[in-house]
């Protein structure tokens, strides 16, 4: 008699199915660091374009943005199931993206009285914290990424042998943890990097 594995062989379930909850766990840390690290990349191209020269950009040292990470993992968490109206996942991602883009600049600026952006110059601003370009840039990104990005990176993190899923996972995490306790006693600021 074949001797059962406890864990059931994962491509035999339904696409949208995960053996495990670490294997979603570890699903959702890939989609974090990745919309982070495209976050920032995204940044540094834009102030490259307008200064001519690299910033890190951000609150950390390392090649990540969190603001866009989190954006990613609550959008997919609250919006998956929407995947299909694209115009749905575009109004609920700019509510939810504007928002946290609000809450998260308050609390660097109460808390270290430090401005990673200003949107000042920008028409339809609310204290250069939000303003209506940067809400439909969100729009756009929330529903490329809920509609069609997430599913494709999600079939290529599967396509990663479990065991390197977990080691990558680990050192992302140990690297992340790091950066975050280092520029919480030092934050990332200067000309550029930081607007207060």
């Amino acid at each position: 008699m074949k001797k059962h594995s406890p864990h059931s062989d994962f491509k035999a379930l339904p696409k949208d199915s995960h053996t495990t909850t670490q294997e979603y766990i570890t699903l959702l840390i890939f989609y974090f660091f990745t919309a982070s690290f495209c976050g920032f990349v995204w940044e540094v191209f834009l102030f490259f374009l307008k200064e001519g020269h690299f910033r890190n950009r951000g609150f950390l040292y390392g090649p990540w943005l969190p603001v866009y990470g989190t954006g990613a993992v609550l959008m997919y968490l609250f919006l998956f199931s929407l995947r299909r109206q694209p115009l749905k996942v575009f109004f609920y991602s700019v509510l939810a993206g504007t928002s946290l883009e609000l809450i998260i600049g308050l609390f660097l600026d109460y808390f270290w009285e430090l401005r990673y952006w200003d949107y000042s110059s920008y028409p339809l601003n609310f204290r250069g914290y939000i303003c209506l370009y940067s809400a439909l840039g969100i729009g756009i990104a929330g529903a490329a990424w809920v509609c069609l990005l997430s599913a494709l990176l999600k079939k290529l993190w599967f396509l990663i042998p479990e065991k390197l899923r977990s080691i990558i996972t680990a050192i992302l995490l140990l690297l992340f943890l790091f950066d975050l306790a280092a520029a919480l006693i030092f934050p990332n600021t200067g000309r550029g990097i930081t607007f207060s």
